[in-house]
């Protein structure tokens, strides 16, 4: 499906009916589908799953040139729920850059959190050695044109060691990657380096949130997820074995069962 949201066209998935309402918000160079292990279970759970493409990923338009900022997509994301008629406070399930996104839509729209699922992401703000990497790649997607940048220097590093090449789950990851426009490797590096640091936000969450994270998450590391879960006050810290970056799609039978306990919860 696809929604005008600000000044772009935004892709969505949405199952239309049940609560509570649930917005999956993807990691950076990815799309909604990384998702996809998700949604039966939750469907099946009785909630409505709302899953859009983030600006300028997917096949979601970028709109104009620039960065794009933490705050650009948490205001596509208010605009999409009005489109599509989410009133209810949602259950924002954000992975890494979708967590950074999640403490910006904190910020902006408290109201509209009814729980927090924070994975594989980090409350503080990029390192100045982080910030110049990020910086250079996104200069070396713009030369070559093509996001082989992110390829080449990510998407080894999406998965923990234990994951066969060339299996499903390795090549579902290279085909998001590969699908991302230069524009949109560039771009986005761009905003994430522009992101401020939200550890002072932490103490603030007052809604039920699960910290989620693979156990062999190099980019993310449990450090920094034990870092989110002691700064939230009542936060659940649960650990995905045999999984890396992305544990919702190395190990989604144990995800799905630490985000539908958390559901029943709250």
């Amino acid at each position: 499906m696809i929604a005008q949201v600000n000044d772009i066209a935004m892709a969505y998935s949405d199952t239309g009916e049940g609560s509570p309402v649930v917005l999956l918000v993807h990691g950076f160079v990815l799309n909604r589908s990384m998702w996809d292990p998700q949604l039966g279970s939750l469907k099946a759970a009785g909630a409505r799953v709302v899953a859009p493409d983030l600006r300028g990923f997917g096949a979601s338009e970028g709109g104009p040139p620039g960065a794009l900022t933490m705050g650009q997509h948490a205001r596509d994301l208010a605009v999409l729920l009005d489109v599509v008629g989410v009133a209810e406070p949602v259950v924002y399930v954000g992975l890494s850059m979708g967590g950074y996104i999640g403490f910006e839509f904190w910020r902006r729209s408290p109201e509209r959190v009814r729980a927090f699922v924070l994975a594989d992401t980090r409350a503080t703000a990029d390192s100045v050695e982080h910030r110049a990497w990020r910086l250079a790649m996104a200069a070396e997607a713009e030369a070559v044109g093509s996001s082989q940048p992110a390829i080449e220097g990510m998407l080894p590093r999406f998965f923990s060691p234990t994951l066969r090449p060339g299996s499903p789950v390795a090549l579902a990851g290279r085909r998001m990657v590969a699908g991302t426009s230069a524009r949109g490797l560039a771009d986005g590096h761009r905003g994430m380096a522009e992101r401020v640091d939200s550890l002072f936000l932490l103490p603030l969450i007052t809604v039920p949130t699960l910290v989620v994270v693979g156990e062999h998450d190099i980019l993310t590391p449990p450090a920094d997820a034990e870092q989110i879960a002691a700064g939230v006050p009542g936060a659940k810290l649960v650990n995905i074995d045999q999984a890396g970056h992305l544990p919702n799609m190395e190990n989604p039978d144990a995800f799905n069962d630490a985000l539908l306990e958390f559901l029943g919860e709250v």
